[in-house]
């Protein structure tokens, strides 16, 4: 009877495990695709969906759903494997997406740019059953203001983050690779949320005078408070001829 007792625990005890990794594997996440535009570039779209294994594969398989759907690439093509390694996305496809050459081809990289839109991927590696191929994230296919300086992009960014206009804040950070604390959306969302809910963007502000070293720029920031103004220093990052706002774990006082 003992043996019995402890066959049922160990037999609910793995039901149950299972019962969570299924639950953990259908949460649902937020993402950044990249859909094509009518104006020939490539438009982010904040999307909903179930989260699928890990950050990367989710976003692989929603943008290649979304792509059959409206037409892009052939209905055929599957996603036969997707692994991460050492900051490289490999992906397997059973066939190619039109020229895999062409900087043009945007449905090739309405797929990369989705892809690296997860924090930390800085290339993707395509493999078909004609070669292997390996992209950086194309932000030529993107619409971003190159004529905003530093002060004009962070004061954009922080007024869409006090109207709780999250996903527009966020396509203004930065969207470098190597950046250790750029955050996925999700994360960033979820944050900003708990941020937004406490009162905390609410605070009046003014963004003044910055200055350049390299790519790099400074810009003043003054928060009002009954307590007294604080001054506050943060950075911008040049990329690709553009100002985004760049991530930060803490900023200095002046």
């Amino acid at each position: 009877m003992k043996k019995y007792f402890i066959f049922l625990l160990l037999t609910l005890s793995f039901f149950i495990y299972g019962c969570r990794q299924r639950e953990v594997q259908t949460y649902d996440v937020r993402i950044v695709i990249y859909e094509i535009g009518e104006d020939n570039y490539l438009r982010p779209i904040e999307v909903v969906t179930k989260f699928k294994g890990s950050l990367e594969a989710t976003c692989t398989n929603y943008i290649i759903d979304h792509l059959k759907k409206g037409g892009f690439i052939d209905n055929n093509i599957k996603l036969k494997s997707i692994k991460k390694e050492s900051g490289i996305v490999y992906i397997r496809l059973n066939r190619e997406i039109g020229d895999m050459y062409k900087d043009s081809n945007l449905a090739l990289y309405s797929i990369v740019n989705t892809i690296t839109e997860v924090p930390m991927v800085e290339k993707v590696v395509i493999r078909t059953n004609k070669g292997e191929y390996t992209y950086n994230r194309n932000r030529s296919v993107l619409k971003r203001d190159k004529n905003l300086n530093p002060s004009q992009v962070l004061k954009k960014q922080m007024d869409f983050e006090k109207e709780g206009d999250f996903f527009s804040a966020y396509l203004l950070m930065s969207d470098e690779a190597s950046n250790n604390f750029r955050k996925s959306y999700d994360d960033y969302y979820k944050e900003m949320m708990e941020v937004y809910s406490l009162g905390f963007t609410n605070q009046e502000f003014r963004v003044g005078e910055y200055n350049i070293e390299g790519n790099i720029a400074k810009v003043k920031v003054t928060f009002f408070a009954p307590e007294g103004d604080v001054n506050l220093q943060f950075k911008c990052v040049n990329i690709d001829g553009v100002w985004m706002v760049d991530w930060l774990t803490s900023q200095t006082n002046l």
